[in-house]
């Protein structure tokens, strides 16, 4: 496979907050270590639900990215069998942005919730 491949893309889709209902509130201490917020960190919003999205609190979704460009270094990595911790390493040394990292981005500009993220990605690994 080295050699061969040019990147790698995942992808999740998330369902986007009613932007008509949607409530801001405070994050809790557990949520502040999970997003790696400050204590004075930005609000976040819950889904609430209204007639606009028909109660359910999301209208909509959106897609949440990581994409891993490969180098020479992360082929000659999986040319010789590198561990996913050394692959991991170093596609992080170079820039690469996991799908928390969207996931979070997402959150925190307030396009949808902890809890949306949460059921399609592990928030608990960056703890």
């Amino acid at each position: 496979m080295a050699g061969n491949i040019i990147g790698i893309m995942a992808q999740r889709l998330v369902r986007k907050l009613c932007a008509k209902c949607k409530q801001p509130y405070a994050p809790t201490d557990v949520e502040r270590r999970l997003l790696g917020l400050q204590a004075a960190g930005p609000l976040l919003y819950r889904a609430s639900g209204c007639g606009y999205c028909e109660q359910q609190g999301y209208k909509g979704r959106t897609a949440i990215m990581e994409v891993l460009k490969f180098d020479s270094d992360l082929d000659e990595l999986v040319a010789r069998g590198a561990t996913m911790r050394d692959i991991a390493r170093c596609a992080l040394d170079r820039g690469f942005k996991p799908l928390a990292e969207a996931g979070i981005a997402r959150i925190v500009d307030g396009t949808t919730s902890v809890d949306e993220v949460s059921r399609v990605v592990d928030l608990t690994e960056r703890v």
